[in-house]
């Protein structure tokens, strides 16, 4: 790979850790349209651009997301009984997206998804209901619930946190618990969803730095420097006041859907 292309990849990589850690996101949002636009420079073929984005970026993910949640638990912000109720389903939801992103142009899909993260931004702006965790919703819908984000999350190549978030936000769970909680079900999902795409990919011709639809050299440079600036976003989500991340969040996904639409 050229050195230009992994000097960006290292930028890339810096930004997603930093926010996998202070947010609960996996970066997938900086990272696509970084690979989207460095990939054909570096000789892949244009229909399959996109692909690789999505493939390479939830593969990086699962580097981001590790060292973020390890930095979590490490701080004790964890909820297990969150992250069983949510993960079966991301997992299932990432398999069935990965195999989506193989057969359809996602183009059509980010429009919406940009619409769904701007209501979500706003709500987050509403303040949160006071009281105990709502512990008591069922885990068939939450089942139903979390396949849809990570069938959402691995079509576009993110880790889902923006998803996430919210939703634990709306039941109620503490912000930070939320970040941690996310941290752990984009784990979940980028691990699945880049599994998926390396099997679905055995069919494309052998390449130097390609593995299946991931492309093994840009993810390396963008792990690289994603694992090491994780633990200094999630060290920072302890000191930034509540209603300054919340706010934070918000504006993040703003920006995010925006993105998409303009993209």
């Amino acid at each position: 790979m050229l050195i230009t292309g992994w000097l960006w990849c290292l930028a890339g990589g810096m930004v997603a850790g930093l926010l996998a850690g202070m947010l609960g996101i996996g970066g997938g949002l900086v990272i696509v349209p970084l690979l989207i636009y460095l990939l054909p420079i570096l000789g892949v073929e244009p229909e399959l651009v996109m692909q690789m984005a999505i493939a390479t970026s939830l593969a990086t993910i699962v580097m981001t997301t590790l060292s973020s949640a390890r930095s979590h638990l490490k701080h004790g912000q964890i909820s297990w009984f969150w992250v069983r109720r949510l993960i079966p389903g991301l997992m299932v939801g990432a398999i069935f997206g990965a195999w989506l992103a193989t057969l359809l142009k996602p183009e059509w899909l980010q429009r919406i998804f940009a619409g769904v993260l701007m209501i979500l931004a706003v709500r987050m702006l509403i303040p949160q209901r006071t009281g105990e965790p709502l512990t008591d919703v069922s885990k068939r819908l939450m089942a139903l619930i979390s396949a849809g984000m990570g069938t959402l999350a691995a079509l576009v190549g993110i880790g889902g946190g923006s998803l996430t978030v919210p939703l634990l936000q709306r039941l109620r769970v503490p912000i930070r618990q939320a970040i941690a909680v996310s941290s752990v079900g984009s784990l979940s999902i980028g691990l699945t969803a880049a599994i998926a795409f390396i099997v679905l990919g055995q069919q494309l011709e052998s390449s130097s730095g390609l593995l299946g639809y991931v492309h093994f050299e840009a993810w390396l440079a963008i792990s690289l420097a994603s694992v090491v600036c994780a633990p200094m976003g999630a060290s920072l989500t302890q000191k930034i006041p509540v209603k300054r991340l919340q706010l934070g969040f918000a504006l993040f996904l703003v920006f995010i859907s925006l993105n998409l639409v303009i993209g």
